[in-house]
Formats: C-alpha cells, sequence, structure tokens
C-alpha cells in the first residue's frame, strides 16, 4: 500500500474484490465479547466455503470499544476469516462509548462514497456483482447530523440501478426483545423504514438484539403477501454476546434466543438467506426473488426395501426434484425437524430428519400417524404434498450382520452362530416372526436400537444343522411380509488368503 509491503504470504493473506456473477456473504452482530460462543461462531465462519466478504451489523468490541478491545475482542478472535475477506462493517452503541467511535474509525478503511467528511467511514456504500450495499450509522439517528445522512441515503438508492439493495444498520427498526422502545430503533422505523420502502429495498440487516429475528415481509409497517414489493428486515445479533430474551409484534415471523450468524446466497434474480445456529443447525431459512422450480415428489418408499410398503416410525426414503437447497445429514440419534431450511410432516405432525438433498430426503415417519397420512416436504422455495397408505406394520431388512460385521461372500453366516437383524417398520407391539428358507427362526434379543431412530435389532441363532447354501430371509409383521434378503450359509470360512474375490470385499469393509 503506497508501496509499503504489509504482507507477503498468498496461503494466508488473500481476498477477492467485486466481480460478476453469483456470489455469498456473511452476516454476524454483536460479538465482541471475548466468549467461547464467539470464538465457535468465528469458526465456523471462517469453514464457510466460497463466500467473498462478510457483513458485520456492529458492536465489534465490547463493553467500551477502546482501542484495546477492539485488539482482543475483535482483530484477534476474527483473524481467522479477515485473513481472506473483505470485511464491511456498521458502528453499534458501544463502539460509540469511547469517542464517539475513533477506535472504530481509525481500524477501518471503507468504499468513497461522497459522504460529507466530517462523517467518512460512518457511512458508506459498495456495489458487489448485482447487489447494492449501503452501511448506515444508527447511532447518528438522533443527533445533527442525521438529516445530512439520510438524504445522503436517498440519494444513494436513487442512483443504483442494482437488481438487490441490501442495508445494514446496528439499530433494528422492529425489535421485539431487549430494545423494544429503545430510541433509536424507533428512529430507524420511522426515519430510515420510509426512505428504505421508496427504494425498493428487499433486505435491512441489523443487530442490536442479541438473538435472531426475522420480520415478515412488510411495507407500510404491515406484513404483506410477498407477491409486491416488501421489505425483509432480519436481526442477527448472536455472534457471542450474552443471548437477551426475544418477544413477538404483528411484523415479526421468526425469533430465537440464539448464538447465529447468517450466509447469504446471491444468484441472479434469488438471494437465500440461512440462520445458522451454534451446533451448526438451521434455525431459519427463507429465499427473496424468483424461486428455483417447484418442488416434485417422485416416490415414498421403505428405506428399508424400496417399496411402498411402509407404517408409523418406517425409515422413508423421499425421491423427486428440488426437496433442498443442498445436501445435509442429521443426528441418526436425535434427528431435527429441520434440515438445511427443510421440513417433511405427516399430517401435520414433523418428520425427524436423517439427510436431505436435491433429488432424495431419508426421514422417520412420525410414529403417532396411522392410515392414510398427507406427506408435506416444505422448502425454501416452495411446498409439495403427497399421499401415504401406511399399514399396522411394514418390516423391511435394513441389514443384517454376523460375528459383528457386514454379511457379505467374505463373511458368510456359520450354522450354530448368532446374526443380528436390523428392521424398519416394526416396534415390537406385534409379533415378529423370522423364517431362513423353510425353517422358522425364534429370537433371543428384539428391542429398539439405541441411538439409531427408527431402527429395531433382533437377534436369532441359526440352527447348528442347517447344510451350506443360499437362503431366503424373511420377516412377517402385523400380516405383511419383507422383501426377501438372500443370507449365505457356510460353515467352511473364507479368507482373502483362499479367494482373490475376498481380498476386494475386506478391503472395502
Amino acid at each position: 500500500m503506497d508501496g509499503v509491503l504489509w504482507a507477503s504470504d498468498p496461503r494466508r493473506y488473500h481476498f477477492r474484490t467485486a466481480g460478476s456473477g453469483p456470489f455469498s456473504f456473511l452476516v454476524v452482530g454483536d460479538s465482541g465479547s471475548g466468549s467461547a460462543e464467539q470464538a465457535s461462531i468465528t469458526q465456523m465462519m471462517a469453514r464457510e466455503p466460497h463466500v467473498a466478504l462478510a457483513v458485520h451489523v456492529g458492536d465489534l468490541a465490547y463493553p467500551d470499544g477502546t482501542f484495546a478491545q477492539f485488539e482482543s475482542s475483535h482483530y484477534g478472535p476474527n483473524a481467522a476469516f479477515m485473513g481472506r475477506l473483505c470485511l464491511f462493517s456498521t458502528p453499534g452503541n458501544h463502539e460509540y462509548v469511547t469517542d464517539s467511535a475513533a477506535p472504530y474509525l481509525s481500524g477501518i478503511s471503507v468504499p468513497a462514497s461522497r459522504v460529507p467528511s466530517q462523517d467518512q467511514g460512518r457511512y458508506y456504500s459498495f456495489d458487489w456483482s448485482n447487489a447494492h450495499f449501503v452501511s448506515l450509522d444508527s447511532n447518528l439517528l438522533l443527533s445533527s447530523r442525521a438529516t445530512a445522512m439520510l438524504n445522503w441515503l436517498d440519494a444513494d438508492l436513487a442512483a443504483t440501478s442494482q437488481k438487490w439493495r441490501i442495508v445494514v444498520l446496528h439499530h433494528p427498526p422492529y425489535p421485539t426483545g431487549f430494545h423494544v422502545g429503545d430510541p433509536l430503533c424507533v428512529a430507524a422505523k420511522q426515519l430510515v423504514v420510509p426512505i428504505v420502502e421508496r427504494h425498493g429495498v428487499q433486505l435491512v440487516l441489523s443487530g442490536h438484539e442479541h438473538g435472531y429475528e426475522r420480520s415478515h415481509p412488510l411495507a407500510g409497517n404491515a406484513p404483506v403477501d410477498g407477491s409486491g414489493p416488501s421489505t425483509l428486515y432480519v436481526i442477527s445479533g448472536g455472534g457471542g454476546g450474552a443471548l437477551e430474551s426475544v418477544g413477538a409484534l404483528p411484523q415479526c415471523a421468526v425469533s430465537v434466543e440464539a448464538f447465529n450468524y447468517l450466509r447469504v446466497d446471491v444468484d441472479g434474480d434469488s438471494l437465500r438467506l440461512r440462520a445458522v445456529g451454534i451446533k451448526r443447525e438451521t434455525i431459519d431459512a427463507v429465499t427473496l426473488g424468483q424461486a428455483s422450480p417447484n418442488a416434485r415428489i417422485d416416490s415414498v418408499m421403505s428405506a428399508g426395501d424400496y417399496t411402498r410398503q411402509v407404517a408409523a416410525g418406517s425409515l422413508i426414503c423421499v425421491t423427486g426434484q428440488h426437496l433442498a437447497p443442498r445436501t445435509a445429514r442429521g443426528s441418526v440419534q436425535d434427528p431435527p425437524s429441520n434440515l438445511e431450511g427443510v421440513v417433511v410432516t405427516a399430517d401435520g405432525v414433523p418428520a425427524p430428519l436423517l439427510s436431505v438433498a436435491p433429488g432424495e430426503i431419508n426421514a422417520q415417519l412420525p410414529p403417532s400417524v396411522s392410515g392414510r397420512v398427507q406427506l408435506q416436504v416444505t422448502t425454501p422455495e416452495g411446498s409439495v404434498s403427497a399421499s401415504v397408505d401406511m399399514l399396522p406394520a411394514a418390516p423391511a431388512i435394513l441389514a443384517v450382520r454376523s460375528a459383528n460385521r457386514p454379511l457379505h461372500y467374505c463373511n458368510p453366516v456359520r450354522p450354530g452362530s448368532t446374526v443380528k437383524l436390523y428392521l424398519s417398520g416394526v416396534d415390537g407391539t406385534q409379533p415378529i416372526e423370522i423364517w431362513l428358507g423353510k425353517t422358522r427362526l425364534e429370537s433371543i434379543f428384539s428391542g429398539p436400537e439405541p441411538g439409531r431412530v427408527g431402527v429395531y435389532r433382533v437377534e436369532v441363532v441359526v440352527p447348528p444343522q442347517l447344510s451350506d447354501g443360499l437362503y431366503a430371509l424373511a420377516i412377517i409383521a402385523g400380516g405383511a411380509t419383507s422383501r426377501p434378503a438372500n443370507v449365505d450359509i457356510s460353515a467352511t470360512a473364507r479368507t482373502a488368503r483362499h479367494d482373490r474375490a475376498c481380498m476386494t470385499v475386506e478391503a472395502a469393509y
């Protein structure tokens, strides 16, 4: 910079300047506490792939925004992602505690934006691809300098021709919790909102409230259906400061007391916003603009045998198109009901989600539903439904294990040994029959598999007198029979040393 070398390691320091085409950015606020939660959120943001820039909605350094606090609570913790991302910020109320935000202003360099000289750095604007960003200093709204800033905002928005118009300020116009009635929030609603809505701003980002809040699409301070011009107001103030309780307003669609940050993906005529919690869960997701093609369900099948035979509690596989924005996996022990903004319900009852992908969803039918149910898949781009007929029981074989290993050619079942069967579509309330060929086997154990939602385990002993061969294994429960699985019985062990085919199979397992 000006001929002075500041850094020379491209592996540590690199960033992109504004270009054309799709891009993604991160949003965080109220982070500068030095807390363990701030460290977790920062590390998660640093691992987000394919991100062009980051936006901070204020309160970068608690409690007073001093030089020392900026060093310890902002520059130090955020080095992980500030080394590779442009960071655009807006001043919060805590920055103003020390000399009207002098330490904050001395550490940033913002785009030249025809701002009055006395307010350089306090508010500014810039373009990135087809988006126009405006950062306001909401601390000025009750000062004598408010008129100059608001006039500048009006002129700046009038001059842009960008598709997406995004305004950033610290004090939210529609807080629901701790800051309801804050004079600067009231001023933001009275002074900023009319200008924002007049110029077709689609998204307003703020902090100050320590949690996550999203409004309905608003026009004239009232919710609208979103088909006409409207503005979405999103608060992301969960970057690490102590959480504060949230509330409710007619304008508010979602309010959650949670640590969080936002990932926003801008792709031409669509903008998708996702609020990410401290456990990497999706707190909320919403899409603005032109949505992706409508979701479509092609089939709902048992995840065990891919037949249409399912029952309450069955693991199911839903196939189709545009069922999820991206691939993600949930916990098999405690599956979420919302994954990447995707929710599946059966007659309104949420279904635990094991995984989602654009073409396939794996879930568990809620154990409480029965008969003919309406299965609805709701995504950030829309929803689609299908009717599903459930049986009293629908046994399906998920896996067969011998000697605590998957059954395959090199691991056949030895006569007299114990075999573990993992089933879906049964819950133990109805008698279960296990047939190996024409031989009925008696279970020595049956019950839910610990740590695996929707999985039922049965253990049986193979008769010692059974001769070698390939047998069909089938499960009968509630009048329904599973699709058979082939079980290889062999008294002679097959090893990789004696069979070349086993070498490949054993390596795979």
